[in-house]
């Protein structure tokens, strides 16, 4: 729960997520079964069996750890229903002026 503790002591008003686990780009995914074969050789195998070349990749332990992540979300009040975040979005004043480098 290290990532949500940061967020609480952060004052994170709320979180974007859509599901646990990962996703594989092109040039990220080699880069990921190359530290497999270094650290856990035969687990990379494992993975291209399972998922082939699939972008997105979710934990086998999904479910359980987004109750986890709802339940310390709901107890720590910061909000994670995407419906409702992207209200708060729309609600942002809009911003006309370009920002310059050089104007801080």
């Amino acid at each position: 729960m290290g990532l949500l503790n940061y967020c609480k002591e952060a004052n994170v008003w709320g979180i974007l997520c859509f599901g646990m686990g990962m996703t594989l780009r092109e040039g990220n995914r080699e880069y990921f079964y190359k530290k497999l074969d270094e650290h856990f050789p035969g687990l990379k195998e494992k993975y291209i069996a399972k998922y082939r070349n699939d972008y997105s990749i979710n934990s086998p332990n999904s479910e359980n750890l987004m109750k986890l992540f709802r339940a310390e979300c709901k107890k720590n009040n910061i909000v994670y229903n995407t419906k409702e975040i992207f209200e708060f979005i729309g609600e942002l004043p809009e911003k006309d002026v370009q920002l310059n480098l050089f104007d801080f």
